[in-house]
């Protein structure tokens, strides 16, 4: 009696969050009623005045609304970025951009060396999430016997 067992192959597939869902899986796990120590709103932690920029609604725990304020947001900072770097920002220099601002990225060159400690870490933390890899490691899908 012979078996043969049939399997799917290796596979590695780009599985990282986008650019926002990294952002809110750092500040708040997707909490979106989450209010920071400093008087952040929204599942991405955007400062009230932030965020009045962008729309009069004070609907923070909106879903909607709060991807919508984050990516008008996140494009007026990588704007920013380019303007006084020339360059594109990597997803490191995006999440110090998120996190500090662009003043504060800017006083110090842009440099990604003296970024503060804590600020470092979740810029790490931001990258990794955005290069996620997802190993999808071969598996039995079924086993048959031949009877010859």
């Amino acid at each position: 009696m012979r078996i043969a067992i049939v399997m799917l192959g290796a596979l590695s597939a780009q599985a990282g969050l986008s650019k926002l869902e990294a952002i809110s899986m750092i500040e708040t796990c997707d909490r979106d009623w989450v209010v920071g120590k400093a008087g952040e709103r929204s599942r991405f932690q955007i400062m009230p005045s932030v965020w009045g920029h962008y729309t009069a609604s004070r609907d923070y725990e909106n879903p909607r609304l709060a991807r919508a304020v984050a990516e008008r947001h996140l494009t007026a900072l990588e704007e920013a970025f380019r303007k006084e770097t020339g360059r594109e920002p990597s997803d490191f220099d995006r999440y110090v951009l998120w996190n500090g601002g662009p003043t504060y990225y800017g006083k110090i060159g842009f440099k990604a060396g003296r970024v503060s400690p804590v600020i470092r870490e979740r810029a790490e933390r931001y990258v990794n999430l955005r290069e996620m890899k997802q190993d999808l490691t071969p598996t039995p899908l079924f086993a048959f016997a031949s009877l010859r």
